[in-house]
């Protein structure tokens, strides 16, 4: 064998004596503490024994070996991936072998990667020396491949950028996590969305977050934290001294929970932009970011929206601009707010001279013809505000209400009431389909609507039918409410994509 066949077996060897890929020996890895593993270093793979050749003291060297040739150290990783893949019978993929080569990024999302594939290139990136940005969200890594990311991220001083989202990483992958951060004082943005994460996992995360000197971007929105974990997530925001941007949109946050962060966010001083849309935030949870909106000074973007704030909690947030000079985008649409209280906060912000809001967006909250002159009337007094309002495709551009529209808020109530209720989409299409046909009619889908008690109106119902029965042959099929239940589950995640993206330009 020759030298560089023997370096990488030398590598695999070395790279799983501390990654033990059978699962008798997984939650014993974690256990231990991180002084207790192997060190695994570029220099030690560098420093690769010799097959074959006997020691010989210093002084005992009198002849030049010149009989194995000199193979130069691959700095990419390239040939480590290719040698890897080999003996993990995976396919290597040319564009991989091509980014470990030429770029600083390597984007493979959704590639099929699975805990072999990633492995693969965990070892190449312990390697190599350029790539500084890795997204590997939705490759179904599972707890196997978050452990090689871990162990990879604790030698590799040159990503600062980490997409490890929808993994299905749960408990074990929170824990994993935490301890990357633990030893990895270099990565500057980490998002670990959809990823299954609990209230019991917090702890694991918020505490490493919490002290991390260098990271500056989070993503962990559409996971399952609540108000349990909340009190560890207050502590998180308002000791963290580094972050500036943060999404923890679409969990499960109520009022308790919305209470905590938004006290963590009095506190802090360093966040610009906070996505804390999509929870159950409600009135009272409303008032309290009124009051942290009222006491800070650094936050520039606040997002709320779709979180069951109604009349009341909107009048207080927008209260809060006769103290706030700081604040230039609040995102608070698709909410139940009626025209009236816009029009009163309209007046409000009349009288403010000092507003440094740019952006108020009141996506799908309807407005009358007169409440839309008196917005022109606010033009001329803060000519740089832009409102948006009534129902908008992509946070912005607007277009015209219509049955697909109010539709797909429905179906979206549902997936709420099914994920608050812990129930699945069969489950609860059974409850209306007595007979078992996988079909129901429309009275029989309104009737098992109003008994599940869904809080949708006779219009809303209406309109979800039109929306869901794409055949039109007057039933609902357990199939049809599945696609369409996919869809707006894709459009919604497009557009949270879209709004981060726009948030990155502003910054």
């Amino acid at each position: 064998m020759d030298a560089i066949d023997y370096t990488d077996d030398y590598l695999l060897t070395r790279f799983l004596s501390f990654v033990n890929v059978r699962s008798s020996t997984r939650d014993s890895l974690l256990s231990l503490p991180l002084s207790k593993c192997e060190v695994f270093t570029r220099d030690s793979a560098r420093a690769t024994p010799v097959k074959g050749k006997a020691d010989i003291e210093d002084d005992q060297e009198t002849v030049l070996d010149i009989t194995a040739p000199h193979v130069p150290y691959d700095d990419t990783g390239r040939r480590t991936y290719e040698k890897i893949c080999q003996k993990l019978d995976v396919v290597p993929s040319s564009k991989i072998l091509r980014k470990l080569a030429e770029s600083p990024s390597i984007d493979i999302r959704h590639y099929g990667l699975g805990p072999k594939g990633t492995m693969a290139v965990s070892v190449a990136l312990v390697i190599n020396s350029t790539v500084t940005t890795l997204n590997i969200s939705g490759n179904n890594i599972d707890k196997t491949g978050i452990l090689y990311i871990q162990r990879m991220m604790e030698e590799n001083i040159t990503i600062t950028d980490l997409d490890v989202s929808d993994n299905h990483l749960k408990t074990f992958g929170a824990k994993a996590i935490g301890m990357m951060l633990q030893d990895n004082k270099g990565i500057r943005r980490l998002s670990i969305a959809g990823n299954e994460f609990t209230d019991l996992d917090a702890t694991f995360l918020t505490k490493e977050i919490e002290i991390h000197p260098t990271l500056d971007y989070l993503d962990i929105s559409r996971n399952g934290f609540g108000d349990i974990a909340a009190p560890f997530f207050e502590k998180m925001i308002s000791e963290n001294n580094n972050m500036t941007e943060l999404n923890i949109s679409w969990n499960q946050f109520r009022v308790p929970g919305a209470k905590c962060l938004a006290r963590g966010l009095k506190d802090n001083m360093k966040l610009k932009l906070v996505n804390a849309s999509w929870n159950g935030i409600d009135d009272e949870g409303a008032l309290a970011f009124s009051d942290c909106l009222s006491n800070n000074a650094v936050l520039t973007e606040l997002d709320i929206s779709c979180s069951r704030i109604g009349d009341k909690g909107y009048a207080q947030v927008m209260r809060a601009f006769k103290k706030n000079e700081d604040l230039e985008v609040l995102r608070i649409g698709k909410n139940n707010i009626k025209e009236e209280t816009v029009k009163l906060s309209i007046d409000l912000l009349k009288e403010i001279t000092t507003l440094k809001l740019v952006l108020l967006d009141l996506s799908d909250v309807m407005l009358g013809a007169s409440v839309v002159k008196e917005l022109e009337s606010l033009e001329e007094v803060h000519p740089n505000l832009e409102v948006v309002h009534g129902y908008t495709d992509s946070y912005g551009k607007r277009k015209m209400a219509g049955f697909a529209d109010l539709g797909e808020e429905a179906l979206w109530i549902i997936k709420e009431f099914i994920e608050e209720k812990d129930l699945t989409v069969a489950k609860l299409f059974a409850e209306f389909d007595e007979d078992g046909s996988n079909s129901v009619d429309y009275d029989e889908f309104r009737q098992g609507i109003k008994q599940a008690k869904i809080p949708l109106s006779s219009s809303q119902v209406d309109a979800l039918i039109n929306f869901i029965d794409m055949d039109g042959d007057g039933d609902i099929d357990f199939s049809e409410l599945v696609l369409k239940m996919k869809e707006i589950t894709k459009k919604r995640k497009e557009e949270d994509e879209q709004r981060a993206a726009e948030a990155r330009k502003r910054r």
